[in-house]
Parts: structure tokens; C-alpha cells; sequence
């Protein structure tokens, strides 16, 4: 993986992640939803492609850095629709939380935080640096929903 090869998702993935920002800014409780959605919609994507296309995302190894591209090249190769299907159960889960209230809104909050800083070390193909700042935009959304 490299950036020349995948500048155009890069690209606007970065641009969606800019928005999330502002949405999260200006519309809290559009956010909320709009993370629900990502987080579920994701989830469902990559239990689907786990299972009928593991190799997909031993691929990310390539990109990896550190022990990162030794697990998936380890463990990881060994287990992955095992491995991707409890992660995105995990997407799921954050998505159906970020529209409860209160604790569970709080644990989506802060799931989906732990989800994106555990992909960023995949490098680009975590779309690096997006996933620092969308966790930045769910820590932004926690505390203006509490103010909505």
C-alpha cells in the first residue's frame, strides 16, 4: 500500500473526516447519528468481507508499523474472519450505543475512540492521520451533545 495507489479514498476520507468534525461541532445530534450509522455500517461491511475475503485485511499488514505488521502477519493470518468478526461486532456495538443516552452513549463514545487509535498504527491504510481526528471529532461530540 502506498499513497500514490491510494490517493482518491485517502483524499476523501479525509474530507469526510473534516466534516465529521464540523458536524460535530455545529449539529451535535446530527453527528451522533451520523457515527451511528458509520460505526454500524461498518461493522456490517467488514464481518461480511472478513469472512468472504480475509486476505483483505492481512493486506494492511504492508502498511502496518511494528508489532502491528507482526501480528497480522502472525496471529492474525492465522484467525482473521475470527479476528475481524469480534472487531466488528465491536463497530456494532459503538454504533448502537452512540444512540442511547448517558453511560451507554458514553461507552459508544469512547469504544469508537479505542477503535480508531487501535487502527491508526495500520498507517495508510487506516487512512492515517484521519483516525487521530475522527477520534478527535467523537470527543468533540460527547461534550457538545452534553451541552445540547
Amino acid at each position: 500500500m502506498n499513497l500514490q495507489e491510494y490517493w482518491l479514498p485517502y483524499t476523501v476520507t479525509h474530507a469526510i473526516t473534516f466534516f465529521l468534525i464540523f458536524i460535530c461541532y455545529k449539529w451535535p445530534k446530527i453527528g451522533k447519528v451520523a457515527w451511528g450509522i458509520i460505526f454500524i455500517l461498518a461493522g456490517i461491511f467488514n464481518i461480511y468481507t472478513g469472512i468472504s475475503e480475509p486476505q483483505a485485511y492481512v493486506d494492511y499488514g504492508s502498511s502496518a508499523i511494528g508489532l502491528y505488521k507482526k501480528f497480522i502477519y502472525g496471529v492474525f493470518s492465522s484467525y482473521t474472519s475470527l479476528i475481524v468478526s469480534l472487531i466488528a461486532l465491536g463497530q456494532i456495538l459503538v454504533g448502537v450505543f452512540l444512540f442511547m443516552k448517558r453511560t451507554l452513549f458514553f461507552l459508544g463514545i469512547l469504544g469508537g475512540i479505542v477503535f480508531l487509535l487501535a487502527i491508526s498504527p495500520l498507517g495508510i491504510g487506516s487512512a492515517f492521520p484521519s483516525t487521530l481526528l475522527m477520534a478527535i471529532s467523537l470527543v468533540l461530540l460527547y461534550i457538545r451533545n452534553k451541552k445540547a
